[in-house]
C-alpha cells in the first residue's frame, strides 16, 4: 500500500501518467502556477484584495488557538482562502472591519503570512485559477491561508504575532517526526507544477530553534533564517530547516540580531516551501525521483515564549 505519496514508478514510461492513476483518496493534489511559485517562492508574506464571504462570529477560545476565520477569494491566489487573525480576542476592530464587510462582495485589502498546506484539504485537488463561488462556512475545504494576517485594511496586527496564552501547540517530537517522515510527488507542467501529499497534516508546534550560521536572508517583508530543531528537552530532531520571519512582528524584532548558535523558544506553523519545490522542478524535471520526495516545508515563526524550557 503507498504511504503518503510515496509514488513507485521505477519502469513508467510516462513518469507523470503513472502518478496520475496512482493518487489515492488520502492524497491531495495542489496545482499551482508557475508565475505564482517564481513570485512567492522566497517572500514571507502576501498582500491582496480578498473578499468576504464568511467569518467567524467571535474569536475562538484560547485552549482552541484564539484564531478568528474568515473565508474568501482572491484573484491573485485563485484558490479558497482562509484568512487568520490570531490572538483575536485583542483585535476587535480588525474583527469589526471584516464584519462590516462580509457579505457585500465589496473586497478589502488584507495583508499576512501566506500558507500552502495540506491540513484542511477536500476530496477534490486545488487548481490555482480554476473559478470559485462563493463560500457559506468558515472553514471550506482548502489548502491556502493567509495566516497569521498582519493587516485588514489599515489596521496593523503585526503585534499579534506571539504564543496564545492558554494554548498548547503540537508537541515537537511528534510533529516534526511527521514533517520529515512526510513524502510528496513534484509533477511539473508547461505553466504548472502540481505537488501531490498526504491530506491532515499537523498545523502547529512549539520547539526550540538553533541558528546555523550567522548570514540571514533578507527579503522586502521579512527574513529566513537557518536552523536547528530541539524539542523542549533540548534533544536535537532536525539539522536543518528553513524558519520565515514576517517583517516587525515581535519575532522578527528579536531574531535580527541574533548570531550563529543562539537559540529561540518558539511558536510555529508550517508551510510547502516553494523555493525547494522550485529547486527540485529544475533539478528533477522528467526525473522518476520527482515523485518520490520528502516532502519540502519550512516554518512561519508566530511567536517567541520569553524562555527557554
Amino acid at each position: 500500500m503507498l504511504q503518503g505519496c510515496a509514488l513507485i514508478v521505477r519502469k513508467a514510461t510516462n513518469i507523470y501518467i503513472q502518478a496520475e492513476s496512482v493518487i489515492s483518496t488520502s492524497e491531495i493534489r495542489i496545482t499551482l502556477n508557475h508565475s505564482f511559485i517564481a513570485s512567492y517562492k522566497d517572500r514571507a508574506t502576501i498582500d491582496v484584495l480578498l473578499t468576504f464571504d464568511k467569518a467567524s462570529k467571535g474569536p475562538k477560545s484560547a485552549s482552541l488557538d484564539g484564531d478568528f476565520h474568515v473565508a474568501g477569494r482572491a484573484p491573485e491566489i485563485g484558490l479558497p482562502v482562509v484568512a487568520e487573525i490570531k490572538n483575536s480576542a485583542f483585535e476587535k476592530e480588525a474583527l469589526d472591519i471584516i464584519h462590516r464587510y462580509e457579505g457585500t462582495g465589496e473586497p478589502v485589502r488584507v495583508s499576512g503570512a501566506w500558507r500552502i498546506w495540506p491540513e484542511h484539504p477536500g476530496s477534490a485537488a486545488e487548481v490555482q485559477g480554476e473559478e470559485l463561488e462563493g463560500f457559506d462556512i468558515t472553514n471550506p475545504a482548502h489548502v491556502f491561508e493567509i495566516h497569521p494576517v498582519t493587516y485588514v485594511k489599515n489596521k496593523s496586527l503585526l503585534d499579534s504575532f506571539r504564543p496564545v496564552e492558554g494554548y498548547i501547540p503540537g508537541n515537537a517530537d511528534i510533529v516534526f517526526k511527521s514533517y520529515e517522515n512526510t513524502r510528496c510527488g513534484i509533477i511539473p507542467g508547461d505553466k504548472t507544477t502540481a505537488v501531490v501529499t498526504r491530506k491532515g497534516a499537523f498545523n502547529d508546534v512549539e520547539f526550540i530553534m538553533e541558528i546555523n550560521e550567522n548570514r540571514q536572508d533578507l527579503a522586502e517583508d521579512g527574513r529566513f533564517v537557518s536552523s536547528a530543531v530541539y524539542n523542549l528537552r533540548g534533544e536535537r530532531l532536525v539539522q536543518k530547516v528553513r524558519m520565515v520571519f514576517v517583517k516587525d512582528t515581535p519575532p522578527e524584532k528579536i531574531v535580527r540580531n541574533l548570531k550563529r548558535g543562539d537559540r529561540l523558544h518558539v511558536f510555529g506553523l508550517p508551510r510547502i516551501d516553494l523555493s525547494a519545490v522550485a529547486r527540485d522542478v529544475g533539478n528533477l524535471r522528467n526525473s522518476e525521483e520527482a515523485l518520490n520526495l520528502n516532502l519540502p516545508y519550512e516554518i512561519v515563526i508566530v511567536g517567541v515564549y520569553k524562555d527557554l524550557k
